[in-house]
């Protein structure tokens, strides 16, 4: 389950979004999935981790990739592409413009706008408010997550991604947002930005029940616009809730002016090597190679990443540049951290636990961000199934 945190800032102004996160437990594959937050460092937890939990007794030999480092790709003249631009219109209206979404759209002036949910901008989204968002308290047991439609609308855009290409009513169905979503009702086709769009209605319905009070039954609506982008594997998610606002025309005629064209991706030089992104891995901290310990990396897209780690299952909402360049790495052998609240084999009890086998994991190539990274360990096998497959891009 994904909750989002409050949205600050002033009318007009980007503003950063914090997310929560989970944590996924398989536990039947005996592989847990991590993935770190913003303000995180889940990656970097373990990376610290190996060091203090290798014993002495296996520092004597480590076994590296025998590929080199990317020299070719650390000369790319970097190019980077902005998240998101705005500019204020004569008319009262602000422009909005997403380079590497692949669209804009004009809202009213005064609305606050967040480029994402994280610290740093999101790939592709806009998050926009009509009210004051520290006014709104969204832990309220009663209605938690839902904002009262006196209070205003929120405008919500995101680039998804449509891996088989479904038409949008069927796509439709897929559409999952927020915890309190019970249902997507049958839309209808629309023309909008100049392209065959389709809309429907979420249900959404939140459940409390007080102490010595009956059961408190809160119910809302979200309006949906799924539009096709220029890419038929890309669908950009639009959707403003509640639908019982006094302001939902004016959100309406916002998702009017929306304009597609095709997506800008950012050229960026790979400045995490891999000798690097290996060494911590395969010596301790006083450059003793650990004995029995092997780690690999690839250099692949962040898409390949997590299809790599999750099997074409998670989120269809795109969180990062699915081009970016990231690592893509694998180690086993002793030592390995032990996954915290992870699996356990079969008789093992909370004091021994079971060792990791092999570790897989995700980190930037071309920056520091932790943003959407995770990783996974698990207590079987010797090694990541299907990491040997996949191609390597450094050059």
């Amino acid at each position: 389950m994904l909750r989002y945190g409050l949205l600050t800032g002033r009318p007009g102004t980007l503003v950063p979004l914090m997310r929560l996160t989970y944590v996924s437990l398989r536990a039947g594959l005996g592989v847990l999935l991590i993935t770190a937050v913003a303000c995180g460092s889940t990656v970097r937890e373990l990376d610290r981790q190996i060091d203090t939990q290798a014993s002495p007794a296996e520092v004597s030999g480590g076994v590296a990739s025998p590929s080199g480092n990317c020299d070719v790709l650390a000369r790319v003249v970097p190019k980077p592409v902005s998240p998101l631009e705005t500019s204020h219109l004569s008319n009262g209206t602000m422009k909005l413009t997403s380079a590497e979404g692949g669209y804009s759209i004009a809202v009213p002036g005064s609305w606050v706008v967040a480029a994402g949910s994280w610290t740093s901008a999101v790939f592709g989204q806009a998050h926009l408010t009509s009210y004051d968002p520290q006014a709104v308290d969204y832990r309220m047991q009663t209605t938690h997550g839902m904002v009262a439609p006196e209070a205003g609308i929120r405008l919500d855009i995101e680039v998804w991604t449509n891996p088989t290409r479904a038409a949008l009513d069927d796509y439709a169905k897929r559409v999952h947002i927020g915890p309190a979503q019970i249902a997507v009702l049958p839309g209808t086709f629309i023309d909008l930005a100049g392209r065959r769009a389709y809309q429907a209605v979420i249900q959404e319905e939140h459940r409390y029940k007080p102490e010595a009070a009956p059961l408190i039954v809160t119910r809302q609506t979200r309006i949906l616009w799924l539009v096709p982008t220029v890419r038929q594997d890309r669908v950009l998610v639009v959707h403003a809730t509640p639908g019982e606002s006094h302001l939902r025309s004016v959100a309406e005629t916002a998702v009017s002016t929306l304009e597609i064209f095709a997506g800008s991706t950012a050229q960026m030089p790979v400045v995490r090597q891999r000798d690097e992104t290996l060494r911590r891995w395969l010596y301790d901290e006083a450059g003793n190679a650990i004995a029995g310990r092997r780690a690999e990396a690839k250099l692949v897209t962040y898409a390949e990443s997590r299809a790599a780690m999750q099997g074409g299952s998670g989120l269809l909402r795109i969180d990062r540049d699915p081009e970016e360049l990231f690592w893509l790495v694998a180690v086993t052998g002793p030592g390995l951290p032990l996954p915290r609240g992870g699996p356990r084999g079969p008789g093992s009890t909370g004091a021994t636990p079971t060792p990791t086998a092999w570790m897989l994991y995700q980190t930037p190539a071309t920056n520091d961000r932790s943003e959407g990274t995770g990783g996974q360990s698990s207590s079987n096998g010797t090694w990541p199934p299907g990491f040997d497959g996949l191609t390597d891009r450094c050059r």
